[in-house]
């Protein structure tokens, strides 16, 4: 397993999501990190090849209440959002 697949499926462990303003801060390096493409004013899709990264994403739009579903093409997996209330305040 390589170092960043263990990175992420470490940090995919950590279940602690009541702290909002952490999840918000991860939810944005997410969104940030250039795995997002924007497909309308309420809806953006990440995309990855991993896992835990789709799991991790996905955990922490359900604690933040943001509707979306998952979608696999292939080998990648899509995580699409469209709720107008995804905008997220730092």
């Amino acid at each position: 397993m390589s170092f960043s697949s263990e990175i992420k499926q470490e940090l995919n462990k950590n279940n602690k999501l009541s702290n909002k303003e952490m999840v918000k801060y991860e939810l944005i390096g997410y969104l940030i990190s250039g795995n997002i493409d924007i497909l309308g004013k309420n809806n953006i899709k990440f995309s990855t090849e991993s896992d835990y990264n789709i799991n991790r994403f996905s955990k922490l739009l359900s604690n933040l209440n943001i509707n979306h579903s998952i979608d696999i093409n292939r080998k990648n997996f899509y995580n699409k959002v469209k709720n107008k209330r995804c905008r997220i305040v730092y």
